[in-house]
Formats: C-alpha cells, structure tokens, sequence
C-alpha cells in the first residue's frame, strides 16, 4: 500500500499558517474571553435595570416579560460568574411559577428585585451578606408555596 500525501487545502493552510507560540495563543485567548466578560456585564446590568423598570411598573400585562427577563438574568450571570444574582433570578422564576395560577404579588416580586439590584453592588465584596439576602428571598419563596398550597 502507497501512501498519498495529502493536498487537500486544509492540509495546505495548516502547513502556510504562521508559527504562533501557545503562550501567545492562549494569551490572546484570555484578552477575548475577558472583552466579552466585560461586555456581558454590561448587558447584565441592563437586564437588571430592565427588570427593576418593569417590577415598579406594575403593569399586569407584562408579569410574563418578568419570567422572561429573569431567564435572561440567569444565562447572562453564569457567563460572567454572578451566580448571586443567578440565584435571586431563580427565586423570582420560582415565585412567578407559584403565583401564576393565583393573584399576583407585586411585593414578593419587587423585594426579589430590590435584592438582585443590591447583590449587584456587594456580590463578589461581601459573600456572607448576599448568603443572608438569598436566605431571606428562600423564606419568601416558601411562604408564597405554603400560602398557594393552601388556595388548591
């Protein structure tokens, strides 16, 4: 059996592609990633603000723009690693779930949004506070879930 050299043109871009040092590469790699990070905080930050407008609106007819909101929140923060702000927005999905099939509770809702816009200040400075905030938003989950349990 005779071996054919390859003359596809991967194989000839790979043997013309320039000789890059991995430490440059992986370098290069870092700068992009952290551009991108940078990037995805700010649309965080928007998303939040969004979300903040939209609860002190009150507005009945976008209590389903909250839930879509806070799924955005949730995708964007494990990007940027808030996972924080992540949870918080996993609570509010939680409680948006729990009320849907009862009367809406704007108050349950805006400390939820009061809290992620406070853990987006403190988050990664003060970790035991924002244990403290989720633990607090975790009783109002519960309380919302016993309250709607007893409604069916």
């Amino acid at each position: 059996m005779t071996l054919k050299k390859s003359t596809h043109s991967l194989a000839r871009k790979i043997a013309r592609a320039p000789k890059v040092p991995i430490e440059v590469l992986a370098n290069q790699s870092q700068i992009n990633i952290d551009l991108l990070k940078d990037e995805f905080e700010l649309v965080l930050q928007g998303q939040i603000h969004d979300l903040i407008g939209l609860l002190n609106s009150k507005d009945e007819t976008k209590i389903d723009t909250i839930y879509e909101i806070s799924s955005q929140i949730i995708s964007s923060s494990s990007f940027v690693k808030a996972d924080w702000i992540s949870k918080v927005a996993q609570s509010l999905c939680e409680i948006h779930e729990i009320m849907a099939s009862h009367q809406w509770d704007w108050d349950a809702a805006e400390v939820h949004g009061k809290t992620m816009q406070l853990i987006s200040t403190l988050g990664r400075l003060n970790p035991t506070a924002c244990q403290g905030l989720l633990t607090g938003l975790q009783s109002v989950v519960m309380a919302k879930r016993a309250h709607s349990e007893l409604l069916e």
